[in-house]
């Protein structure tokens, strides 16, 4: 690679707003809990017998999933919006810490044992408040799909729920699989929202100043909200150049996919064959 390119690269693009670093990391890191999720209560729902919410994924050991529903959410928020509803997602936030306590307390009583039972009740109400949100209302919040990893963790955490009450006797295997069902197809309708806000990615480059001596097209491959994904300088006078930027724009590409997207898609995928 040149370094008189890469030295240009900086300097021309350094100042062009780009996706944090952490942003669709954050993102990645909720809809993966949630897969974990789903593929523990697969293994129980096999099994039917025990307790699910005893596995420690679900105590105190376990992830934070406020926490990392709150870095996804301030993720989008730097990255997307300028202003949000704040006062509706940080409802939501208080909302799912109150789940995510209870949960941790039946936890606590399932492994000693002797589960309580009436809190396993309040889990579910406390669940169906959750992905019934105004938050993640279409009506309410016009950028409600940009919560579809937040919502994937969510969906997960209730179909848990859901999973424990048939261990317990509460319900029919079927009734879990008709609740993991339906909230497959909502999140497959957050999913193909936020692809068409997110999707295509656009190329620029920039045709050099005819007054210049040395021939460059400055290029870069942005979101559609103008975010900077890659950017290089092609000299037509070195024959790899645009060999090595076809290159460079398809990686990011695919590393942008798989972050934002993928995850999303296979918690549905998992909800749909539970």
């Amino acid at each position: 690679m040149k370094l008189k390119t890469l030295v240009l690269s900086i300097t021309l693009f350094g100042g062009i707003a780009a996706i944090p670093a952490h942003a669709t990391q954050q993102e990645a890191a909720t809809a993966s809990a949630g897969e974990q999720i789903l593929d523990l209560a697969k293994d129980q729902l096999l099994s039917g017998v025990g307790s699910l919410l005893i596995n420690s994924f679900f105590g105190s050991g376990g992830p934070n999933y406020v926490m990392l529903s709150e870095a996804s959410l301030q993720a989008i928020q730097e990255r997307v919006r300028a202003e949000i509803i704040r006062d509706a997602e940080f409802e939501f936030i208080s909302e799912f810490n109150s789940l995510e306590s209870s949960m941790e307390h039946y936890s606590d009583t399932a492994r000693y044992g002797r589960p309580d039972l009436a809190l396993l009740s309040s889990l579910l109400v406390k669940s169906e408040d959750v992905i019934n949100h105004r938050a993640l209302n279409a009506r309410y919040n016009n950028d409600f799909y940009y919560m579809a990893d937040t919502y994937a963790l969510a969906a997960s955490v209730t179909v848990a729920i859901y999973t424990e009450r048939y261990l317990q006797g509460y319900v029919s295997k079927s009734v879990v699989s008709t609740k993991a069902h339906n909230l497959a197809n909502i999140l497959d309708t957050m999913l193909r929202q936020k692809k068409a806000a997110d999707l295509p990615l656009r190329e620029k480059c920039i045709a050099p100043d005819p007054y210049d001596q040395v021939i460059e097209y400055k290029c870069s491959l942005r979101d559609p909200h103008g975010n900077t994904l890659a950017s290089y300088v092609i000299e037509p006078q070195y024959p790899d150049d645009e060999v090595y930027w076809e290159n460079l724009k398809r990686t990011k590409e695919a590393q942008y996919r798989k972050t934002k997207f993928d995850g999303i898609q296979s918690v549905i995928n998992k909800l749909r064959s539970l």
